[in-house]
């Protein structure tokens, strides 16, 4: 759901925006963004249908660029390209930034745990 004021577009936060922010914390190093992808669709009787969906795109060095998307039906985050493609990341931002940033091979620190 995106809102329009004054002419900008906002998107409420959600889970790749925690995503992100868990990353940046846990493995700063690992460059990131966030855009939207044409991701086509077969549905029965229309055919391919081509849908803007939003992804995290996650590097480091020179490996190649990956995606993650969230899934909301499973409530889990889910590698949208590379070698894991269609393997799910915990739900937990935080421990899927650290899935993450080990994947891509860049040193990662857990968060400090909060108690």
């Amino acid at each position: 759901m995106t809102t329009e004021l004054s002419g900008l577009q906002v998107e409420p936060f959600g889970p790749l925006d925690e995503l992100y922010a868990a990353v940046r914390r846990c493995a700063p190093q690992v460059a990131m963004t966030r855009a939207r992808v044409s991701e086509e669709y077969g549905i029965p009787k229309l055919g391919t249908v081509g849908v803007l969906e939003l992804r995290l795109h996650v590097s480091y060095r020179g490996r190649q660029a990956r995606r993650i998307r969230w899934d909301g039906e499973a409530d889990a985050y889910v590698w949208a390209s590379g070698p894991d493609y269609g393997r799910q990341l915990p739900a937990d931002p935080e421990q899927a930034a650290l899935r993450v940033g080990r994947a891509l091979g860049a040193p990662v620190s857990p968060a400090p745990s909060k108690g």
